[in-house]
This record gives C-alpha cells, sequence and structure tokens, in this order.
C-alpha cells in the first residue's frame, strides 16, 4: 500500500493578486504535496512566470488536498523576474 505525494521545490498558484514583501498568504493545492519549510523557494504563476521568492512555513495533507501559508521574502521584477521565468517556462 502506497501514498501518492509530489515534492515541490516551487509553489505554483492561479492567483495574480498583489503581494506585499513580509506578509503572509494562504494557498490550498489539488493533490498531496510536500514542500519544504523555512527554505526560500520560487512562487510562479499558473502562466510559469516567476512572482516571488517566499518561505513556506507551514502545510497540511488531507485526502486529495494540501493547505498551508507561506511569506513573500522578495518580488521579482526586471531582468531577474524575465530570467527566472524563462527558466520556469524551459523547465515545465
Amino acid at each position: 500500500m502506497g501514498f501518492p505525494i509530489k515534492f515541490n521545490w516551487v509553489l505554483k498558484i492561479n492567483q495574480n493578486s498583489s503581494l506585499e514583501v513580509g506578509k503572509t498568504y494562504k494557498f490550498s493545492k489539488i493533490g498531496n504535496r510536500n514542500f519544504p519549510l523555512d527554505t526560500p523557494i520560487d512562487l510562479i504563476n499558473s502562466k510559469r512566470e516567476a512572482i516571488a521568492k517566499i518561505s513556506v512555513l507551514e502545510f497540511t495533507n488531507k485526502k486529495d488536498e494540501t493547505t498551508g501559508k507561506f511569506r513573500v521574502l522578495k518580488i521579482y521584477e526586471g531582468e531577474e523576474k524575465t530570467i527566472l521565468t524563462a527558466y520556469w517556462i524551459e523547465n515545465q
């Protein structure tokens, strides 16, 4: 007997609302996932555009759903955003 779970080093969200550095936000994903805690990872949107560097503070797996909270460490802009977006699109 097994339990399917994905290990993610990026958090992909569907929303494009404005985020603020230092603030904490909730997320919800279909399926069960595992994220590194208190470790900087990238936040991308559904088009795989780089949005921000975040830290996942907590997550909980329930039947076919993962919920959690993340803190925004840095908002990507300019050339940095362009380069990281190209990376995430290339590595789909």
